[in-house]
């Protein structure tokens, strides 16, 4: 039971973040004429979410380790997925633009960050929090100077989308998807405990499920670009490679944070 539990509330979380989340950012995004880097970027944190719903209620439900592993897992996974789809639509030489080093620098970077810190015992230390916010921060900066968005290209295309809408679906979104994370939170716990599946494996398994929705986007931008003839611009590698990348760094400098703290909070009211 623990382990139906934790799958149906893992598809929960997937179908509200692509049929809820995704769509209600569609609709913000086309009625605010947001520039590919900006869509792909929101995109990416969004698709986040799962993750960061999947550790917060793993730490507090004593599994932490299988928290973090589906952050690691989930970046690692992230990264097959867009070398899938740029294989697949035949864009791989596009992301070794130069206008593309930093997204990929940073996506590379998210990837080796939780298994350093898993690898030298160091993942629970409290002022990992401060450091992982401020290479966050970093990225951000680092991201503006190097690769601002196109403001010509946001306010070219014709405003499609409702704002209202898309604002209250996201919210509402929001809202069923931390309520389904308190029950995968505790299925978790429960199938790592009860039936003796290690941490690591567990976080892996979350993985492959809170990718799900990373892989929908990746394919969804190159599909798109491919029936309106776009494939040769370069807008849709750069909405891509900043959905991975804004994923892979929220998940190592927002919601890896956040969970942590939650851990360390939880932990220290317990103890």
């Amino acid at each position: 039971m623990p382990a139906l539990i934790m799958i149906l509330s893992a598809a929960a979380i997937i179908l509200m973040v692509k049929y809820g989340l995704l769509r209600g950012i569609d609709n913000i995004a086309s009625s605010m004429r947001w520039s590919a880097k900006a869509r792909g970027q929101v995109t990416g944190y969004a698709t986040s979410v799962p993750e960061l719903v999947c550790l917060v209620a793993a730490g507090l439900a004593g599994v932490w380790e299988a928290g973090l592993w589906n952050i690691a897992s989930s970046n690692i996974i992230n990264a097959g997925l867009m070398l899938m789809a740029v294989l697949y639509y035949r864009q791989f030489g596009e992301i070794f633009n130069k206008r593309f080093f930093d997204e990929v620098g940073f996506a590379a970077l998210a990837v080796l960050v939780p298994l350093v810190l898993m690898g030298a015992g160091l993942s629970t230390q409290w002022y990992l929090i401060p450091i992982l916010i401020l290479f966050f921060v970093v990225y951000q900066v680092v991201d503006r100077m190097v690769n601002p968005p196109d403001e010509e290209e946001g306010t070219a295309e014709e405003t499609v989308g409702s704002l209202p809408f898309g604002l209250v679906l996201s919210v509402t979104a929001l809202v069923a998807i931390a309520v389904a994370g308190i029950f995968l939170g505790d299925a978790t716990a429960n199938v790592v405990t009860q039936l003796g599946i290690h941490p690591a494996i567990a976080g892996w398994i979350l993985g492959v499920v809170t990718s799900i929705p990373e892989m929908v986007s990746f394919f969804a931008v190159y599909a798109t670009a491919a029936r309106e003839g776009k494939l040769a611009d370069l807008n849709d590698t750069q909405e891509a490679l900043d959905n991975l990348t804004g994923s892979n760094m929220a998940n190592v400098g927002v919601v890896y944070p956040v969970g942590l703290l939650a851990y360390l909070l939880g932990a220290s009211l317990l103890g």
